[in-house]
């Protein structure tokens, strides 16, 4: 009776678990990917991978990193899939907005998107996980298995990257 109980208690875990880190993971894969049946399909891959390895990733001090590397892992696979399968993607999809349509803040949106998808794998990966997550150089280096230093790199470069691609689409509106 007691292990029935025990391991409701590691589903309720998985179910908080869930609850927090499953909007995150979407929001990390739309930093890298634009068409919404990837971003799905990977998020999904990446939360069943947790929820097979629960045991491991429950006892991880920071399971966050653990979780956008399998996220990352899971998104190369699935544009793998689909390329070998000939099926598109629309690299400018973004979830609607969920207040008043701003037209103009929606395009920018695209444009900072599309500029960030331009970078390269390192600089954007380590983009998306300070500017929509927030991590800190420590925790972004875990997830793309390189040093802190190597990260700062990546992020000044990625920085200097867009200011250039944002600026020459700034050039190009005038």
């Amino acid at each position: 009776m007691a292990r029935a109980g025990s391991l409701r208690a590691g589903a309720d875990d998985f179910d908080q678990f869930f609850l927090r880190w499953e909007p995150q993971v979407r929001r990390y894969l739309l930093w890298l990917e634009g068409d919404r049946a990837v971003i799905d399909d990977a998020a999904q891959e990446t939360m069943l991978a947790a929820h097979t390895y629960w045991d491991f990733v429950n006892h991880l001090r920071k399971p966050q990193a653990w979780l956008f590397k399998v996220a990352g892992q899971r998104l190369q696979r699935v544009q793998a899939s689909r390329q070998r399968h000939g099926l598109s993607t629309d690299p400018c999809e973004l979830p609607q907005p969920e207040g008043p349509d701003d037209l103009g803040l929606r395009e920018r949106e695209l444009v900072f998107l599309e500029a960030v998808r331009k970078l390269p794998d390192r600089q954007r990966t380590a983009i998306a996980l300070r500017w929509q997550l927030d991590l800190p150089n420590d925790e972004i280096a875990a997830v793309m298995g390189v040093s802190v230093n190597t990260v700062k790199t990546c992020l000044r470069l990625g920085r200097d990257t867009l200011e250039t691609l944002l600026a020459d689409v700034s050039e190009g509106e005038r």
